[in-house]
């Protein structure tokens, strides 16, 4: 029974490679690459002009490239979703940094703004007040400590 451990290692062996290939990206370039970050984006857009005496690129010749987990942390995009307690409370996050704070069934909700820095979601409430809530099992679940509440992301159908 050594091909089980044989197959995981080398699945392990393969997602790291793998991986590897998609943050490294070597090529070269006769003129400058600017690249440009949003704090509320998980996009990076990466520019390139030319030094040579013929025409400048254009808009259309900029590269945009989605921003994976960063340092071991989540991305926004990692987070999208509808998360839930057993009282059932719920949160929901949406791709644009926006997102919904409720009971399930109510039609009263608020509306929050949110980020995702490292292992945490930071929520800023309509009067500036911040909350922040640690994301744990993988982005599967959520944890408020003020209130002691833990939040399950629903799975897509």
């Amino acid at each position: 029974m050594r091909t089980k451990p044989f197959l995981q290692s080398a699945i392990a062996a393969s997602m790291l490679f793998g991986c590897g290939m998609l943050v490294s990206c070597n090529f070269t370039v006769n003129g400058s690459v600017t690249t440009e970050t949003s704090p509320d984006s998980d996009t990076v857009i990466i520019k390139i002009t030319s030094n040579a005496t013929t025409a400048p690129l254009d808009e259309t010749d900029s590269i945009e490239v989605e921003e994976e987990e960063v340092s071991g942390g989540y991305s926004m995009k990692d987070m999208v979703g509808i998360y839930d307690t057993d009282n059932n409370d719920r949160l929901c996050f949406d791709s644009d940094g926006t997102g919904s704070s409720g009971i399930i069934g109510s039609l009263n909700f608020t509306s929050f703004e949110y980020s995702v820095e490292g292992n945490e979601i930071v929520m800023i409430w309509g009067d500036g007040e911040e909350t922040r809530l640690k994301i744990r099992n993988g982005g599967k679940a959520i944890y408020w400590p003020e209130d002691d509440l833990t939040f399950i992301k629903e799975e897509d159908e």
